[in-house]
This record gives C-alpha cells, structure tokens and sequence, in this order.
C-alpha cells in the first residue's frame, strides 16, 4: 500500500489520488548502493580542487562524472550546465572531462571561488604564487584599525579575528590580478573553520574555533591549492561560471556566446531544497570578510535573484492546482498543532507562501533548462522531498510534472538514499524515516516549449 494511503499524509483524498498517480506513473529506479555517499560533499573532502572550500550543500565530483558519463555526449566540444553550480563542483569535473563547463549561481561568493578553480594557471602564473606566498611568509603583518568588519566580529575570538584582518589587509594590496584571487580564495575557504561557527541547517551555530595559529592555517591552505593546480598544469580547463538567477538560465547563456543551434548539452544541478533555510545566512562570513556585501545588512540584495526556498518571500499567487492542495495540507497541519500546542507557530505559518513561491520558480527554472537543450539533450536533478508537521512535499514527482509540462519526458526517477527531516518530526512521524528520499530525475528533452 501506498504511504500516502496507509499514513493518511493529506486529508484531502483528491490530492493524494493525484500524488499516487504521480508516484505510480514515473519509472523509478533504486540506485541507493550506487549513490547514497555521492550526494554528500563530504565525498570531495580530500579530492583535489573541491576541496578547497567547505560547501555543505553540495554533492561529490565522482556523482558528476557518473551523470556526464549518462549523459552518453558524443561531442568533445559539448557544454556541461549547473544553473545553481555552488562551488562549482559540476564546472569543475565537466573541464576536466574535457567538456566546457558553465555554471550560474547568485552566491558572489561562489562564483568567485569556481572561477578561481578554473582558471588556467601556467608555469609563470604559480611562480608569482609561490613568490608572493614566500614574501607573505617573511612579512610581519600589522593589522591596521578598520571599522568596515565590526558587524562580523562577534562570530570570531579576538586573536583570530584580528590575524584575519591583518591577512586580507595584505591581499588587498596585492596588483597582480590571478594571485590576488588567488590568496582571496584561500582566504575566504579558512573562515568557517577560523571563526567560533560552524555551517548548520539554516544558518551558523555556535562552535569554537580549533584554530590557534591563523597564519598557518592560511599558508597551509594556499600550499595545498598549490599542489592541486600543479597537478592539472598541463589540463587546460576550461568553463566559466556567472553571477545571475537560474531564473534567466537561458538568457545568461545566449548572452555570452555559448548558444548555437548545435550544440550538445547537457544540464546537472541540485537547486536549493524546499526546506526554508536561507543559505545566504550561511555563508555571511564570507560574504562581507570578501567585500561582496558591505555588511549582513546589504547581503539581502542577493535574496532577490534567489529561488524562493526560505520564509519570508514576497507573495506568491496560486498557479497549479496540486500546489495549492498541498499548501492547503500544510496550512491546517499548522492549525492543529497551534491547537494541541496552545502556542501560535509564526515561523511554519509562512511556510505554503514559500512553498507556492518555490515551486513556481523551479518550474520556470525547469523551462528556462528547455531552452538551452536540443532535443534528445539530458537534464538531471538531484532534490530532497521534504516536509512540515508530518505533510510530505514530494519535490522530484512535481517537479518530473513540470518536466513534462515542459516539453520533456521523464526519463527515470531515480532513489540516491533516505531523505532526512529534523529529529521532532521523525519522533512524531515515524513514518518519515523511510518515507523520504532523495532523488535524481533523470530528464530527456522531446520537444521546444
């Protein structure tokens, strides 16, 4: 029996009619053997380029390579897309499989750090590296009053906080332009571990550094990308990742001279879950430690361009109609609980406005992904389900809907592992524990919308 019957998960029996139906029309494959360690990026920490910088919600370089080898390209000259391409993981392993790997992300942050892995570093180019690393490792650096980081000092002791400062004072007066970034990227890739949080859910919890020695840390850090970008010396990467919306996927693309009418692409990409974490929240350090925001304040104006994954978005009118069932699952799951509860539940309230804002934005998202593909081109898609006061959002099914909806067909729903959801929610609904996955929808374009 279904888990949507035997759990009665929706009241409404039109829905659950519609989610079975769903569930049962897809084909699906169990590859949890296969792939439950390579949706983690902890798969990457010791892996040469991916692991320069901590990005938690990303997945392993070997995943990539397993999706492009699926992909069956027939041209060396094909171009491998990541519209939400994080620390650019998917670029990355399209360059060094030989393709062009192009990645969008509206983290400046992330953008920055892909880039950095991707460019070309000959001979003359590590050579300024290592001199400068050596002139860096000689100078006493003094740090200089600055008013610019008061907002981030509370996240860190005061020594390191300080040998921080004093470190990015020296890179920026760094001129040549590659080692710059160079050191920049180091910079930013030592702040978690430097500062007294750590990357959490939805945001930064409390966790004293282990760091003593921040100089150290840094050189170390810089000698390690050193190492990985003289293996691949003689590898000529190349790809390009841009600042903008996966909203405007398409139009980024054609803008920069990629789009030609035969080209063979392929398209890989994990967007944000519909779990309400703000991930820019996350990576504030690093946002205004690297003058991509002049404070935490500021980092809102990148809100804006995001994927409506987090409370607090502007208001979304209903657009389909399961959507709007399943929003309407959760807004009496809230009522029962504020009942059994006493307490009024603000947070979970603003939860099916970000659900109908989510699920229009992937859905034009997974259109925009159309545009960029000839037909018979791959498209896949790892996601979480997830879900609120019991009520499951089965993310992959909607979204293989608005696949087709699309002009695509949905080619295998494919399971990695159990999905997980907060410890409360397991404990009240223990069904949850197996009842989630995560998937890859495996998509192959049929048709132009």
């Amino acid at each position: 029996m279904s888990i949507y019957k035997q759990h009665r998960i929706y009241t409404n029996p039109i829905l659950t009619e519609k989610i079975i139906n769903l569930e049962e029309k897809y084909p699906k494959k169990d590859y949890v053997d296969k792939y439950r360690n390579s949706v983690n990026f902890s798969q990457n920490n010791d892996v040469p380029f991916h692991q320069w910088f901590r990005y938690r919600e990303g997945f392993s370089g070997a995943l990539i390579k397993d999706l492009i080898k699926s992909s069956k390209l027939e041209s060396k000259d094909a171009i491998i897309i990541d519209p939400f391409s994080g620390s650019g993981t998917t670029p990355v392993v399209a360059a060094q499989e030989g393709y062009y790997g192009i990645g969008v992300d509206v983290n400046p942050v992330s953008v920055f750090i892909s880039n950095v892995k991707l460019k070309e570093y000959d001979k003359n180019k590590i050579k300024k590296i290592y001199d400068e690393l050596r002139k860096f490792s000689t100078t006493e650096n003094e740090y200089k009053k600055s008013l610019h980081y008061e907002d981030i000092k509370k996240y860190f002791n005061e020594n390191n906080f300080y040998r921080l400062l004093e470190i990015k004072q020296y890179i920026d007066q760094i001129k040549e332009k590659d080692t710059h970034d160079f050191f920049l990227c180091a910079f930013l890739s030592i702040l978690e571990a430097s500062s007294d949080r750590r990357r959490d859910g939805n945001g930064l919890k409390k966790a004293y550094s282990k760091i003593s020695n921040i100089k150290e840390e840094f050189t170390n850090k810089v000698y390690q990308m050193l190492s990985d970008i003289e293996v691949e010396r003689n590898s000529k990467l190349l790809g390009e990742v841009y600042y903008g919306s996966a909203l405007e996927l398409y139009s980024i693309y054609r803008k920069n001279g990629h789009f030609q009418d035969n080209n063979e692409v392929s398209i890989i990409f994990s967007p944000p879950y519909a779990n309400s974490f703000d991930y820019f929240e996350s990576y504030k350090l690093e946002l205004v430690f690297g003058d991509f925001a002049e404070s935490i304040k500021d980092i809102k104006k990148f809100r804006s361009k995001a994927v409506r994954s987090f409370v607090g978005v502007s208001v979304q009118d209903p657009f389909e109609n399961i959507i709007d069932m399943l929003c309407e699952e959760i807004e009496k799951a809230i009522l029962r609980k504020e009942a059994e509860t006493g307490k009024k539940d603000s947070r979970t309230r603003r939860v099916p406005n970000m659900i109908r804002g989510y699920f229009y934005d992937m859905k034009k998202v997974i259109e925009e992904c159309n545009k960029c593909l000839q037909v018979g081109n791959k498209t896949y898609i790892v996601v979480d389900q997830s879900s609120y006061i019991g009520i499951i959002v089965p993310t992959d099914i909607l979204f293989a809907m608005f696949a087709e909806q699309a002009g695509f067909e949905v080619t295998n729903v494919i399971k990695c592992r159990n999905a997980r959801t907060s410890s409360q929610q397991s404990k009240k609904f223990p069904y949850l524990k197996e009842g989630l996955r995560e998937s890859i929808i495996e998509l192959t374009k049929l048709r132009d919308v």
